[in-house]
């Protein structure tokens, strides 16, 4: 009896050899695990975004002489790296769902520069435009091997999640500066959608020409200053990141 056992066991392993590989395989194992990482990047601008509207009036609060809390005239914010602390307000709770257990490696800062995008300004004053920004380093194992961006597995959960919002995707350097160093630094940084969107143009005859992909533009001075600039700004040696940017667009209150 015990023999009989052990064959049909030595039986039921060689079957399994034979079985179809299924043809969703990667939908139902490495797409989940792109989404985890993708979910993190929204999360943390979220909250983000929640950090900085608690900061811009009529919200924002600033302590007076006697040590209570009193309506603040201009925005409490400032640029730099939000830290977790940061992310939990004075008053109790979190910008943060519940449960979810902060990356390190996820990082979200604030910049406000002006009009022309060169240069920092103090988030304080009227010409500021803030913006919010997220990012993270992609692990070598979303990345294709013969192009060294995104694989589609990682574009097919991006596609998923956020479709082809131009700010949320990975950076590419649309313009290097021309010079003689081996080092390459970029000259104009943009962020790939999951697909891109392409300049359409038209020939003498009217006729519609697909031309070079867009990009959304990075500011100047964020492409070039802050931890993103260190990490994501697709110079020599820089990683390939993941990024979710926009303009703050909440109103200031006057009175």
């Amino acid at each position: 009896m015990y023999i009989w056992v052990i064959l049909a066991t030595f039986m039921l392993a060689l079957y399994s050899f034979n079985l179809s590989y299924r043809s969703d395989i990667r939908e139902i194992e490495l797409e989940p695990l792109a989404r985890s990482l993708i979910s993190k990047v929204l999360i943390k601008q979220q909250a983000g975004g929640q950090y900085i509207k608690a900061h811009t009036p009529p919200y924002a609060k600033i302590t007076n002489e006697e040590g209570i809390p009193v309506s603040a005239s201009s925005v409490t914010y400032s640029p730099g790296v939000l830290s977790i602390e940061q992310f939990t307000p004075e008053n109790g709770g979190s910008y943060l769902p519940y449960g979810f257990v902060d990356d390190e490696n996820v990082i979200t800062e604030i910049y406000c520069i002006d009009e022309a995008g060169t240069s920092s300004v103090p988030c304080s004053e009227e010409n500021s435009k803030p913006y919010l920004l997220t990012y993270t380093v992609l692990p070598q194992k979303w990345l294709s091997i013969k192009t060294g961006v995104p694989s589609n597995d990682f574009l097919n959960a991006m596609k998923d999640m956020v479709g082809d919002d131009p700010g949320f995707g990975y950076p590419i350097c649309l313009k290097y500066i021309e010079g003689d160093s081996e080092e390459k630094k970029c000259d104009q940084l943009g962020l790939r959608s999951r697909t891109g969107t392409y300049k359409i143009g038209y020939d003498e005859d009217g006729n519609s020409l697909v031309s070079e992909a867009l990009a959304f533009e990075i500011p100047k001075y964020i492409a070039n200053n802050g931890t993103f600039a260190e990490t994501c700004n697709n110079s020599s040696n820089n990683d390939m990141c993941l990024a979710y940017i926009y303009k703050i667009s909440i109103k200031k209150y006057t009175e």
